[in-house]
């Protein structure tokens, strides 16, 4: 069994490095891991979506307040409730694309370094459910720091 899933990413690993010979060894990584995590991580996400009771909740985003469904992402509210052109890429959590900054909520949220201020105040957009009282931001120049250098990596 292990075979056969080597040759498979082998596969995956020369078919992204033909396609694309200008990309750099993270860019390749970071690739790599969506296409070999992103269908798994998608997949995990979708079942806890499921396993919240429908309800209505309300978020703030960039200081606009919503009651929106609990059983979607914040990516997802911020596409469909709130009207923002947010960036990603994954979908799972993996490149970082969507991270925003975590200004209040609830303290269960999974939530990261921040490079620029070293404050655990970032979350990935597409992969942490809405929660009663969360406020985001997306809107501002850390976070446009934050995404340049998602970009240049």
């Amino acid at each position: 069994p292990v075979r056969p899933l080597l040759t498979w990413v082998l596969r995956g690993v020369l078919a992204l490095c033909a396609a694309s010979p200008a990309m750099s060894s993270t860019e390749t990584a970071n690739k790599l891991k969506i296409q070999l995590l992103g269908p798994i991580k998608r997949a995990q996400m979708q079942n806890r979506l499921k396993a919240i009771p429908p309800r209505q909740v309300k978020i703030q985003i960039n200081n606009e307040t919503k009651m929106v469904n609990a059983q979607q992402t914040i990516l997802t509210s911020a596409i469909k409730d709130f009207g923002l052109r947010m960036p990603f890429n994954c979908r799972a959590g993996i490149c970082g694309a969507c991270e925003c900054i975590y200004a209040a909520g609830p303290q269960n949220v999974e939530k990261y370094k921040c490079n620029i201020t070293g404050l655990n105040r970032k979350v990935r957009a597409c992969y942490e459910p809405v929660q009663e009282g969360m406020r985001i931001i997306t809107l501002d120049h850390e976070m446009d720091r934050m995404r340049q250098g998602t970009a240049d990596e």
